[in-house]
């Protein structure tokens, strides 16, 4: 009888433990896109650092996605991968709103194998055209177009962790200035 209350935990865990690793933690009801792109803005230039999610060393993309987002008290999967959730997925990217994750394969990966992540800054709704901040091996936290070669050909998805809102009179995409960093 022990044998197998064993088994069956370890059974459960296999099945229930991998969905738990998509689970979104927090009050997703009062923070705003805007409020999470904001947060974000402040650590641009911030380097890069495989497997770190702090400040002041750096962070990885899945870390500066988790810290921007548990800055507001929501909680999202330490991974890329798992931070990808099917439930809340949106299919076209003229639907993406500002604080919506963005997901891409990685270099070694296959096409569908999420390998990064991003936090969308702007869309253009008419072309799914978006901005989005992360942190990129080469060049720490940045803001990158949709449209980039690299980026636009590893696309894979975008899910939403905030409670859909429409933005308040939310400039048109091609209004919004942009900003170039002099080295």
């Amino acid at each position: 009888m022990k044998h197998r209350l064993i088994i069956l935990t370890i059974l459960l865990t296999a099945v229930f433990g991998a969905s738990a690793q998509t689970v979104i933690k927090g009050d997703i009801s009062t923070a705003t896109g805007k409020d999470i792109v904001n947060s974000a803005m402040e650590f641009i230039g911030t380097p890069y650092r495989y497997g770190v999610m702090n400040p002041k060393r750096g962070f990885d993309c899945s870390g500066f996605t988790s810290y921007i987002y548990s800055r507001q008290n929501i909680s999202l999967p330490r991974s890329s991968c798992d931070q990808f959730c099917k439930e809340t997925e949106i299919k076209d990217p003229k639907d993406l709103q500002k604080g919506d994750l963005v997901f891409f394969s990685g270099r070694g990966g296959g096409k569908s194998r999420i390998g990064h992540v991003g936090i969308v800054t702007e869309v253009n709704p008419e072309t799914g055209e978006f901005k989005f901040i992360h942190s990129a091996c080469s060049s720490g936290v940045t803001i990158t177009h949709s449209t980039e070669a690299y980026y636009a050909k590893r696309y894979v998805g975008a899910c939403r962790v905030l409670e859909e809102k429409k933005e308040e009179a939310q400039q048109p995409y091609w209004a919004v200035p942009t900003f170039k960093f002099l080295e």
